[in-house]
């Protein structure tokens, strides 16, 4: 949070040194052209007869990620970004116009559907602000309402398939999907002690790893069933696939553990159910009417590539008639 408000600071310092800079830039781009119309009071940019604002380069330059904007705090950045991005897609677009593509029906269409895009992302963006917010009362409601999704079992055994290179990955990946011996693979491919017993790992509980295996335990205890294999989970040591052996005794994950994922899950509810609510109501309004004869004509173009079957070779005897049916 600290380095997040020092880049903050940093940002709006150079604001303050942007405007200095960037009126120098207007003065630089202005001197040796006393034939041209003289520039503006706020236009910074001319390319060719195309005016660019300040106010335009700062919609630009806010638009980049916090990556590009650490770019522009100092003098040399800001220039470069000025050049090579504001310049360059100014010519680009011209260019552009000047071969036609803005009349393109293709084109057109595309331009069109993502003008549509931008305006449904910003009436959603209105619609749904203050609906989707957690409160601390409501995540813990749900957490006493729902202990059957936070019970698991209290230890697991597993085993596990521990390869160093993708290679050797495929290459169990491809046994595995023959229905190969989890435990045989383990004893050929993995790369550590478990090797010597088929990749048995044996009972684990909940934290008894190191933090770097986080991602590993969650995939370890998201197994259900006895003998279920998990994805393929990578750590800073190489590609594991965890086999659940047994499990026994059962447990609630704390509260603690599990109130950002319910926070997460009820916001993403409640996005969903006021979107949802917000269309029906739009709906219940509005006037629909579908051309019924056109859309049979489209229901047909629609189903043809699935009932057209490629014509097939006529068998030369009632053998291979019969296997062909």
């Amino acid at each position: 949070m600290f380095l997040l408000n020092k880049e903050r600071m940093l940002m709006k310092r150079s604001l303050v040194s942007a405007g200095t800079l960037l009126l120098t830039i207007s003065l630089l781009l202005g001197c040796g052209k006393t034939k041209e119309k003289e520039m503006g009071e706020k236009e910074l940019l001319r390319v060719n007869d195309a005016s660019i604002s300040v106010e335009e380069f700062h919609q630009l330059s806010e638009g980049q990620s916090l990556e590009g904007k650490m770019r522009l705090l100092n003098e040399k950045g800001l220039r470069d970004f000025l050049e090579n991005y504001v310049v360059t897609r100014e010519l680009l677009y011209q260019e552009a116009k000047k071969k036609g593509f803005e009349k393109n029906p293709d084109i057109r269409m595309k331009m069109e559907n993502f003008k549509r895009m931008v305006l449904i992302d910003a009436l959603m963006e209105e619609m749904l602000k203050g609906k989707t917010e957690v409160s601390e009362s409501e995540a813990q409601q749900y957490y006493k309402e729902n202990q059957d999704r936070f019970t698991e079992p209290l230890e697991i055994k597993i085993r596990h398939i521990f390869v160093t290179s993708e290679p050797a990955l495929k290459e169990v990946l491809a046994r595995l999907s023959r229905k190969e011996d989890f435990a045989k693979l383990a004893s050929i491919y993995n790369v550590d002690k478990s090797k010597e017993d088929g990749g048995s790992i044996g009972w684990i509980k909940r934290g008894q790893l190191a933090p770097s295996f986080a991602q590993f335990e969650e995939a370890a205890f998201s197994l259900k069933n006895r003998q279920e294999i998990s994805e393929v989970v990578q750590t800073g040591l190489g590609y594991h696939l965890i086999q659940l052996d047994d499990k026994r005794g059962t447990a609630i994950r704390p509260y603690d553990k599990v109130k950002e994922g319910i926070r997460f899950f009820l916001q993403t509810k409640k996005r969903q159910d006021t979107y949802l609510q917000y269309v029906r109501d739009l709906k219940s309004k509005a006037k629909i009417v579908v051309n019924e004869k056109v859309w049979a004509e489209e229901e047909k173009k629609g189903l043809k590539p699935t009932e057209e079957k490629p014509k097939e070779e006529k068998p030369k005897d009632e053998s291979a008639k019969k296997e062909t049916k």
